[in-house]
């Protein structure tokens, strides 16, 4: 991932070039809620003052994106300097999954969390551990539900740049009773170390 500074205008909303007028403005509304000055993924990481100049970069994507003229001549003069890049789409995980069932009734009291390590699998087993869904951890945090996902699954390529991850780290940690400091630093070490050899001070924020 690029360094926040390097981010365009879909990646600032975390959408597609070919997102529709409509996605546009759900995105919006999410990064906003997302870097308010009460949410937990906001402060997390940022001071008031980065956290308005987040959300004054916010603001500016979605004039550009949300108006038809200014969104064609942005989209002329990103392909005149880079191709068109494919956007993952988000893995869709279903309950009737036997792996995804089996996982959900996982007796979580075997594992030895003595450890300071952390991963996305002893994330998931200390949201369970409080009878919490994703959805629960998603209304508290104000953090997109499939960013938590991916946080758990360790798919750490479909994640957003480094200071959006750790911002959503903190926030899913202390909605689940863990230390955001220990999580963030020990999760985020395998996050680092996911990248290229070499690459990852030019490609997190």
């Amino acid at each position: 991932m690029k360094p926040l500074t390097d981010l365009d205008h879909y990646e600032v909303l975390e959408i597609a070039r070919g997102a529709s007028s409509e996605r546009v403005g759900r995105a919006y509304q999410l990064c906003m809620a997302t870097y308010a000055d009460d949410s937990m993924a906001g402060y997390a990481v940022f001071e008031p003052g980065d956290a308005a100049a987040m959300r004054e970069r916010i603001e500016t994507a979605y004039r550009v994106l949300s108006d038809v003229d200014s969104r064609r001549a942005y989209d002329a003069g990103l392909d005149a300097v880079k191709p068109l890049e494919p956007i993952p789409e988000p893995k869709v995980i279903s309950a009737s999954d036997p792996d995804v069932a089996l996982a959900e009734i996982e007796p979580v009291e075997a594992f030895d969390e003595d450890s300071d390590e952390y991963d996305g699998a002893r994330l998931r087993r200390s949201r369970l551990r409080r009878g919490l869904e994703i959805d629960d951890v998603a209304s508290e945090t104000k953090v997109n539900p499939t960013y938590l996902r991916f946080l758990e699954e360790d798919r750490f390529s479909d994640l957003p740049a480094r200071v959006y991850v750790r911002g959503f780290l903190m926030a899913y940690a202390s909605a689940v009773g863990l230390d955001p400091s220990a999580v963030a630093v020990s999760y985020l070490e395998r996050f680092d170390g996911s990248l290229p050899q070499g690459k990852g001070a030019g490609r997190r924020g």
